[in-house]
């Protein structure tokens, strides 16, 4: 696919060691990771109402995961929300779901007023490529292309994740939901809101890794 063919012209580094994070609005979306790779999830809450988020399902033959969910309450008034994270080990290739239900464990027969469902590959490291591009002022962002599910997860300098699938391109590789849009062609990327050009940049050859997390 014409969308592809240029990755490999890039200067591409390894995967960030930090964890893929994802929250409410990635809700329904798959991605893919590596093999011992962490994604994390953060939902917000309130456990004093008595609802928390909890899992449902998973397998756990490819993601292994700690059964404590951590909460971080927002405040230290009475009452105050949070936000629950859990945190998933890459441990076997496959592909696994993750669903997770927002309710009061004690309710039975009741549906859960929220939930969570992604679904997740981990896959062959050589199948997920990453690019960092930097402008001429100096921001940054990381792109991670995803060769088996033919899509890219942008890293904004603002901090803003958008995951973006392939989309037709008469040249270069390019990516987009119909409002943002990743164009990376000859050594440049692009990135669009609508028709407004908000990121242009070219490929870095060098980098540390740790200075940019996934």
């Amino acid at each position: 696919m014409k969308s592809i063919c240029l990755i490999f012209l890039l200067v591409l580094i390894p995967l960030s060691s930090q964890a893929l994070e994802m929250t409410g609005p990635d809700n329904g979306k798959s991605v893919s990771i590596s093999l011992s790779e962490k994604l994390s999830v953060t939902l917000l809450g309130n456990p004093t109402t008595g609802y928390r988020w909890d899992l449902a399902e998973i397998n756990r033959g490819v993601l292994n995961t700690n059964t404590d969910v951590a909460f971080a309450a927002d405040s230290s008034m009475p009452g105050a929300g949070g936000k629950f994270t859990f945190l998933f080990t890459a441990v076997q290739l496959g592909t696994t779901r993750i669903k997770l239900i927002y309710h009061r464990p004690w309710e039975k027969n009741v549906q859960p007023v929220q939930t969570f469902d992604v679904t997740v590959s981990v896959i062959a490291a050589e199948q997920l490529k990453t690019a960092f591009y930097q402008s001429s002022d100096g921001k940054v962002i990381e792109a991670t292309f995803d060769l088996k599910l033919n899509q890219v997860l942008i890293n904004l300098p603002d901090g803003r994740k958008v995951l973006l699938p392939a989309a037709v391109s008469g040249s270069g590789a390019r990516y987009s939901d119909g409002t943002d849009t990743f164009w990376e062609h000859q050594g440049v990327g692009r990135f669009f809101k609508g028709e407004s050009l908000l990121f242009k940049g070219a490929v870095l050859r060098t980098i540390n890794q740790n200075s940019v997390g996934r």
